[in-house]
């Protein structure tokens, strides 16, 4: 049963938090049903809209779901319903991110078209050290990805790594209706020992391993899960996301 909560409008983006008090403690709503207490003040949504977020099932089985409608609003240039993390961290360090993830049973892709379509991502940001603000800031393409897509009649998890994203891999296929749980690992680096890890339902082995540099400034790159996709993509469609995990190992 989906529950949603009731709210305003919210326009929560991973560049700053809400001013406004009572739209953060409904901002925090929503993100305690998918992680743990410890990551909440460095998350936020970013939705254009109540309609693009909801929180589905009841107690435990509670879940977020993140909704992409055509018509919707732009937010941040793009359409999108995200969650971000900006998990502090620097380069050299190696960070462990875990989640659950779900898309529903008759998911409708843009096959045979296939264009972009992110469900994970690791953005650079204005270096806080230096000054930078988002004004006037540079747009990347992110470093580390994962797309969504079809092949073959089947749905797949695309791999794009690098900052260039010249390393490619996969598709990793799943299953519509089933929840599917991500590791990645990323050491964090501008040089040649950058190296990022992908563990796909608890395997043992990784499903793709790539390496050299995955950092576009020297600054903490932070995570945004949901969907971001192309524009003129004109289907209606939900991910659930749970569970969600960083750690440095």
């Amino acid at each position: 049963m989906q529950l949603r909560v009731i709210a305003a409008i919210l326009l929560l983006t991973s560049c700053g938090r809400s001013a406004d008090p009572a739209a953060r403690a409904k901002e925090l709503t929503f993100l305690r049903t998918v992680m743990p207490d410890d990551l909440l003040e460095f998350a936020h949504v970013e939705v254009p809209a109540i309609e693009n977020v909801a929180i589905m099932g009841e107690g435990a089985d509670q879940h977020l779901g993140l909704h992409v409608f055509p018509g919707q609003k732009k937010l941040n240039g793009g359409i999108r319903a995200e969650i971000s993390v900006d998990y502090p961290c620097q380069q050299g360090d190696t960070v462990r991110y875990s989640w659950r993830f779900m898309v529903p049973q008759g998911f409708v892709s843009d096959a045979p078209k296939n264009r972009w379509w992110i469900i994970g991502q690791w953005h650079d940001q204005p270096d806080r050290n230096r000054g930078e603000s988002w004004e006037g800031f540079a747009s990347k393409s992110p470093p580390v990805l994962l797309g969504l897509g079809e092949l073959d009649g089947k749905l797949g998890i695309g791999i794009a790594y690098g900052p260039d994203q010249s390393q490619k891999h996969g598709p990793v296929f799943i299953e519509p209706g089933k929840w599917h749980s991500i590791t990645v690992e990323i050491h964090w680096s501008q040089k040649a020992d950058g190296k990022a890890t992908f563990f796909l339902n608890d395997m043992t082995r990784p499903v793709a391993t790539a390496s050299g540099p995955n950092m576009h400034n020297a600054f903490q790159h932070f995570l945004k899960l949901g969907m971001y996709r192309h524009p003129d993509i004109q289907t209606d469609n939900w991910i659930y996301i749970d569970d969600l995990k960083i750690t440095k190992p």
